[in-house]
């Protein structure tokens, strides 16, 4: 049967530490990176947002000017068609009420023209904000990813600290003990109010 000395087991105690604080480290720099990449896949998403809203914006002005357009012909056919009336009754279409109604028609389809335009507008500057917060968002989520790593790199420095100073703590109190066989004045000195390894595994009270 293969006898577990004192060594061994300090050994394995102080391997033990080593790998808690390693695992703990490499768990820390994942979620670092995990964020990091979160934070980057949320910014490729508001960014192509953001874009989107540009281009619905750009379609929003051309739409209402084609729609301007489209009006002002409209308006123009209409006044034709009224001075054809008017001339066919025998009216002067360039004066007195005649003018008048061709002036109320011109200025109507012109206000007409003037409210596509202006909704046209507004459709596009909203398309416009939202593109702005998207991007705005994108640094944000930017900024998070890169604030959960730095996080997560000061944690793993944090942890490797704390496990470097557990490991040595163990490793002087093995050593003090007497369990790595040194025969340093750490290990030989005897003091009567502390308990020494024994060859048997156990402690002894030395007194």
């Amino acid at each position: 049967m293969c006898e577990v000395t004192t060594a061994t087991l300090a050994y394995a105690s102080i391997a033990a530490s080593v790998a808690g604080a390693g695992i703990s480290m490499y768990g820390q720099y994942q979620a670092g990176q995990a964020a990091k990449a979160q934070g980057a896949y949320q910014a490729a998403v508001l960014r192509n947002n953001q874009i989107i809203a540009g281009r619905a914006a750009e379609d929003a002005r051309l739409r209402g000017e084609e729609a301007s357009k489209r009006k002002a012909m409209e308006t123009k056919q209409l006044i034709g068609r009224q001075r054809a009336a008017l001339a066919g009754n025998g009216v002067v279409v360039d004066q007195d009420s005649a003018l008048e109604i061709t002036g109320d028609t011109a200025e109507m389809g012109k206000w007409d023209e003037l409210t596509i335009r202006s909704n046209a507008e507004r459709e596009a500057l909203g398309y416009e904000a939202q593109g702005m917060n998207a991007g705005a968002e994108a640094g944000l989520a930017l900024a998070r990813g890169q604030s959960a790593s730095s996080a997560a790199t000061l944690g793993m420095a944090g942890t490797f600290l704390t496990g470097a100073g557990t490991v040595a703590g163990r490793w002087y109190d093995f050593q003090h003990l007497g369990a790595f066989g040194s025969t340093s004045p750490a290990s030989t000195w005897r003091n009567p109010d502390t308990l020494n390894f024994a060859s048997t595994g156990g402690y002894l009270d030395s007194r």
